[in-house]
């Protein structure tokens, strides 16, 4: 299976994965197997749709990374969303139906279970052009997927809670999915204003918070309320909103939050919230200003992003999203088009691909002959270009072999919570 852009579209081709309304992401519009002829290609121009999934000759193993079961476990949940915003955005207070929502966010963490290699970032449910729902969607699956990676470390930063609960990232996936709830009470010069200039100082725009956090605190848990009120906290004590507490004297003492003083959550939510909007900027009407998911990646190492962001859930972002996702196009620097066929999120931008011919004559083609390449073991080859754009100065690389490596990290964090059981070589490495 192939993913490839709806430019590319041409009668014959045969749909790998089901495609959904790019607006109302519980209807299906086309199946799975369905045969393209030029009225469907046009009503999915007509929709806007940016890219669809085709049955290609020789890369069907990809389809162990893309799940339909996942696909629509993720619509299912986006539907919870869109009704929760739509409620939200109305002045009467809103109905949030915690019960469906943990059962929604219980049947995707299901099949990511069942199907862990499709536990991965593959593609955006929703079209921007519903912004909010977009935004939400994404953060909520993308928090849920680091949350299962950080299994061992949610039992590390919620130690008073027994293992099976704190490992339980049900009520994460809730506060994700409702964590910009507040900003649909804004008035609308605020989130104008905010689009224009992405300026955090604003008090008026910092208020989303404390709003969201109104909203919900009374039917959802708190846990998943902390992500909605703190999603805004920053690794390096420079986020909002401050906490208040009084002295002996009575007096108000407003403290920043950092580092583990951050709820786990809400630090897992803040990483996927800068990672989606990097991804998609504000931009002008009609314009796409999708950035590739490697410059995103890339961009959130450097600062203020790496001061912003928990270092263990970047590197759980790191394992959840492929900088070249398995199925994709991308062009190698000796001139060669290519699907991605492996990746490896200690070595994110250098993943195995396999030769291809073009998309839009070749999909029939069975004796077509392909070459593969593992990127690992071809330094002197390197992708220059992904997502229809330049990315040969985005790529980036270990400094060393365990720099990107998850488990590794997990292992020398625990070991220096643990002393003695340490051994000295692991805890002066994790120092």
């Amino acid at each position: 299976m192939l993913r490839v852009p709806i430019s590319y579209a041409k009668p014959g081709m045969v749909l790998a994965l089901p495609v959904y309304h790019p607006r109302r992401p519980d209807t299906v519009l086309l199946s799975d197997g369905m045969e393209l002829d030029a009225r469907s290609i046009a009503r999915l121009g007509e929709i806007e749709l940016k890219e669809l999934w085709i049955r290609y000759p020789g890369v069907d193993f990809v389809r162990e990374y893309i799940c339909p079961s996942v696909f629509n476990a993720h619509a299912h949940l986006t539907r919870h969303i869109a009704q929760a915003l739509e409620g939200a955005s109305h002045a009467a207070p809103a109905k949030l139906e915690y019960t469906a929502y943990r059962a929604a966010i219980g049947a995707l963490l299901d099949r990511l279970i069942a199907n862990p290699r499709a536990a991965v970032f593959s593609q955006e449910i929703v079209g921007r052009g519903e912004p909010a729902l977009a935004h939400a969607s994404t953060v909520a699956f993308l928090s849920v997927l680091m949350g299962l990676k950080l299994d061992d470390y949610l039992i590390l930063e919620r130690s008073r809670l027994a293992s099976y609960v704190a490992r339980d990232v049900t009520s994460l996936g809730v506060g994700a999915m409702l964590h910009d709830i507040g900003m649909l009470r804004l008035p609308p010069e605020v989130i104008e204003r905010w689009n224009r200039t992405q300026d955090e100082s604003c008090e008026a725009w910092r208020s989303h918070v404390q709003i969201g956090y109104e909203l919900v605190k009374e039917a959802i848990g708190p846990s998943a309320a902390a992500g909605v009120l703190h999603h805004h906290q920053k690794f390096d004590g420079t986020g909002f909103p401050a906490r208040v507490r009084t002295d002996g004297a009575g007096n108000a003492i407003h403290e920043s939050l950092a580092g583990s003083d951050i709820h786990v959550f809400a630090r897992i939510i803040a990483a996927a919230d800068v990672f989606d909007r990097l991804r998609h900027p504000p931009s002008a009407p009609g314009r796409d200003d999708t950035v590739p998911v490697v410059r995103v990646l890339r961009q959130m190492q450097h600062r203020p992003y790496a001061d912003w962001i928990d270092p263990m859930v970047y590197l759980a972002l790191l394992s959840v999203v492929p900088a070249y996702l398995p199925g994709s196009m991308v062009t190698l620097s000796n001139g060669q088009n290519a699907v991605v066929t492996e990746w490896f999120p200690d070595d994110p931008c250098r993943p195995t691909v396999q030769t291809i011919g073009d998309p839009r004559v070749d999909f029939a083609n069975e004796s077509r002959r392909s070459e593969r390449f593992i990127l690992r073991e071809r330094t002197d080859l390197a992708i220059i270009r992904a997502e229809g754009q330049d990315v040969a100065q985005d790529n980036f690389y270990p400094s060393n072999p365990g720099e990107f490596d998850l488990k590794l990290a997990g292992r020398l964090l625990h070991n220096a919570a643990s002393p003695r059981l340490a051994p000295p070589e692991d805890l002066q490495r994790a120092g």
